[in-house]
């Protein structure tokens, strides 16, 4: 979740972002990742960043992907 926060503050910061409303991951059923862990980290992740006040939706697919699908912008 550390790495996706990252990557989120650095598209933000390069498109000159002051607010994020929501990222929307996608994550594959058969991917190694839990979409529980992820919501349950999230707040970790983003505590002391622009990304505090921002919305996590996950979006579960039936393939292996886990990517960043969408960042909101407010």
């Amino acid at each position: 979740m550390f790495h996706v926060v990252e990557t989120v503050l650095e598209i933000a910061r390069e498109n000159g972002l002051s607010e994020v409303e929501s990222i929307v991951l996608e994550v594959g059923m058969a991917s190694a990742v839990v979409p529980r862990f992820l919501e349950e980290c999230f707040p970790a992740a983003t505590d002391g960043t622009m990304l505090e006040k921002t919305g996590l939706k996950i979006e579960t697919t039936g393939g292996s992907a886990f990517n960043i699908k969408e960042i909101i912008a407010c």
